[in-house]
């Protein structure tokens, strides 16, 4: 086996599906909370923009209009997230199966490339502006930015209490965190500036906040892309799917496994499974569900059966001469079919080793399933 949206390559094949269809976890489109707490936060957010544009102009603060940049970025991010939510809602349909859940993956990339784009502008302005420091307002840039702190205190406390962990919360959290960042680091230019006339205190405070905004940024942007990619969720690997499912009693070996997340709180892995003949079929594909549910959170599966007809793990048994296995797989199908003439099954296990034996060795659980199956499509013509 593999990592995110792993492989693992093993000797068997499979048939059958199984497919458990129950959308776990949390997204936005599922949270109405969370979605009036976006609201909340768009509404506010669109004033203090406003406020930011019009006096970081009449005083000619860059860490006022910096920050009203990256409001920009914020109003965008929670219009978009809110948008995606709203499109997530529709049913899939014969085209998209899987509906329009990764919209919501799709934003908080976006918010996460914009808040990316944003943090690059300020920190050239903030250069710019250390080289050959403008004039600035100190008392009334202050003042503006104190107005714009609680706004944000509110904000970020309201998304807070949503209780929401999806990727486009997390974003406008960020988002506002960053605002908050952003107004502390205006007001205490703004007292520097006021108290001390050291002009360079706003353009080192935006280049400040540019720094901590990239940090939050990236790994929202990661974090988006993974999904995006098919990647393991976190905490969550094809090996360890893998060593759930062979716990299940009846499994003999479990292969070809892959995990990664369909929309925002759904995980989804599928694997072939090979499980031997003493099972009741709908009852170990039962067990297997649970398995993945109780022990990864993972409630939507596709599972690919096949029902081996030898007894033992395929690992166990080693390669043998042709010979050696077609006496073994004779003995292995007369015991589970006493009805059958030895003489056919021998037949039956011989041209079944020549067929798949590559240098004089062969799998004798491999010839049974291959003899097995030559003797019942001979039963049925």
């Amino acid at each position: 086996m593999s990592d995110a949206h792993a492989h693992s390559h093993a000797p068997a094949t499979a048939q059958g599906h199984s497919h458990a269809h129950a959308p776990s976890g949390e997204s936005l489109a599922g949270n109405a909370r969370a979605r009036r707490a976006l609201w909340f936060a768009l509404v506010v957010g669109l004033g203090v923009l406003v406020a930011e544009i019009v006096a970081g102009l009449v005083f000619g603060s860059l860490a006022l209009l910096g920050d009203a940049a990256h409001m920009v970025t914020d109003v965008s991010a929670y219009a978009i997230a809110l948008w995606a939510a709203r499109m997530s809602m529709r049913p899939p349909s014969a085209t998209r199966t899987f509906g329009l859940g990764r919209l919501e993956i799709l934003a908080a990339l976006a918010n996460g490339a914009t808040l990316l784009a944003a943090s690059a502008w300020i920190a050239f302005e903030s250069v710019r502006r250390l080289v050959d420091p403008p004039t600035v307002d100190g008392s009334g840039m202050g003042l503006v930015a104190a107005i714009g702190l609680l706004a944000n205190v509110a904000v970020l406390a309201v998304l807070w209490r949503s209780g929401s962990s999806g990727l486009n919360v997390r974003a406008a959290m960020l988002h506002a965190g960053g605002d908050l960042l952003g107004s502390v680091a205006a007001v205490a230019a703004g007292i520097v500036i006021t108290f001390t006339g050291f002009d360079r205190a706003d353009p080192i405070a935006s280049l400040a906040l540019s720094l901590l905004i990239v940090v939050g940024a990236w790994r929202l942007v990661r974090a988006s892309a993974d999904v995006l990619l098919d990647a393991a969720p976190a905490g969550i690997d094809a090996d360890r799917v893998g060593s759930s499912l062979v716990t299940v009693d009846g499994v003999l070996e479990v292969h070809d496994v892959h995990v990664w997340t369909m929309a925002p709180g759904t995980v989804a892995a599928s694997a072939h499974v090979r499980v031997g003949i003493d099972r009741d079929p709908s009852a170990l594909l039962d067990d297997m569900q649970s398995t993945l549910a109780s022990d990864h959170g993972i409630r939507h599966s596709t599972l690919q059966v096949r029902a081996d007809r030898g007894s033992e793990r395929m690992e166990t048994v080693p390669l043998m001469a042709v010979e050696d296995a077609v006496e073994w797989a004779t003995d292995h199908i007369a015991r589970l079919h006493p009805d059958m003439t030895r003489g056919v099954i021998a037949a039956a296990a011989g041209a079944a080793a020549l067929g798949i034996a590559a240098d004089g060795r062969v799998s004798p659980v491999a010839v049974t399933s291959r003899a097995l199956g030559s003797l019942q499509r001979s039963a049925a013509d």
